[in-house]
């Protein structure tokens, strides 16, 4: 399966679950599965982002 085919079953499954995906999110993830950005530095940026405190990501894992 191809990089943009992913990309747009992963859109697909977001849009279903009435989620934003917008093009920001679109490069995002076409960098992720490209492996030009860890899955994690990816996590890591848009906890940054939207401002979720290590505190918070600790307790969301439990």
């Amino acid at each position: 399966m191809t990089v943009d085919r992913r990309v747009s079953s992963i859109e697909a499954s977001f849009k279903m679950e009435n989620m934003q995906f917008d093009t920001e999110c679109r490069q995002r993830v076409k960098n992720v599965l490209t492996k030009k950005v860890s899955v994690a530095d990816a996590i890591a940026e848009l906890n940054n982002k939207y401002g979720v405190s290590s505190k918070r990501r600790e307790r969301s894992r439990v």
